[in-house]
């Protein structure tokens, strides 16, 4: 298997620092917030996955750290499963295929009415040609 080239690591790097970034600026919104801290409740306002924060040792310490100072008791263990991953990724497949399958819809509804309006004008100007042309 062949390395990446830079650039292409070089924008995984960016792309999981800003992640990051969202994370810990969602973490001390909730905090500040009084809400109660979790990997989903903070996956869900940062636009990351479960598995992201479980994976980042220093996310997942102050997440753990958060939830032990508000005594809540731990949402997942402590070692998530090896399909809790692949459920995450699921997840964010079928969320995607939904909105897909919407937009699809929208342009082939929009295309229908194209359509119409197309044979509509073709099946008028036969009408027009037909009045100028002798049998």
């Amino acid at each position: 298997m062949t390395p990446l080239p830079e650039h292409l690591r070089k924008a995984t790097r960016t792309r999981t620092q800003e992640a990051e970034s969202r994370a810990r600026t969602a973490l001390d919104e909730l905090v500040k917030g009084g809400k109660p801290v979790s990997f989903t409740a903070l996956a869900r306002k940062a636009g990351v996955s479960t598995d992201f924060l479980y994976r980042s040792p220093e996310l997942r310490s102050r997440i753990e750290r958060h939830r032990a100072k508000a005594g809540s008791a731990p949402a997942g263990p402590a070692d998530p499963p090896g399909d809790s991953s692949t459920s995450a990724a699921v997840r964010a497949l079928s969320a995607r295929l939904t909105r897909q399958q919407e937009a699809h819809r929208d342009e082939v509804a929009r295309l229908r009415k194209a359509l119409e309006v197309a044979q509509g004008e073709n099946l008028e100007l036969r009408r027009r040609i037909a009045r100028y042309e002798p049998d």
